[in-house]
């Protein structure tokens, strides 16, 4: 891998860790709008730990909250993987 690749790599890492610390920010304050119970109904819904008729019942009962908190939790889950992605590509050029 050349110096301009290593150095965008770099560039967008920093980026990924930006994105990182932005998203858990807004995270913490949907949290705290939701509340612990909900939260608790949202992770068995996001790790699919409920049968499929309990998530769709859920499902119906999503408020824009509900909605925001899981839309942020997906966007967390790309920004790892893909900050994840680059550590290896930089670590296999090393």
């Amino acid at each position: 891998m050349n110096k301009a690749d290593l150095e965008f790599i770099h560039e967008m890492v920093d980026q990924l860790d930006r994105s990182i610390a932005e998203l858990t920010q807004k995270e913490s304050i949907i949290k705290a709008k939701v509340g612990d119970e909900r939260i608790e109904e949202l992770t068995e819904y996001w790790q699919m730990l409920l049968d499929e008729d309990e998530a769709e019942e859920l499902k119906t009962t999503f408020d824009h909250w509900d909605r925001m908190l899981i839309s942020t939790w997906a966007h967390l889950r790309r920004v790892h993987d893909t900050r994840a992605k680059a550590g290896q590509a930089v670590m296999k050029n090393k």
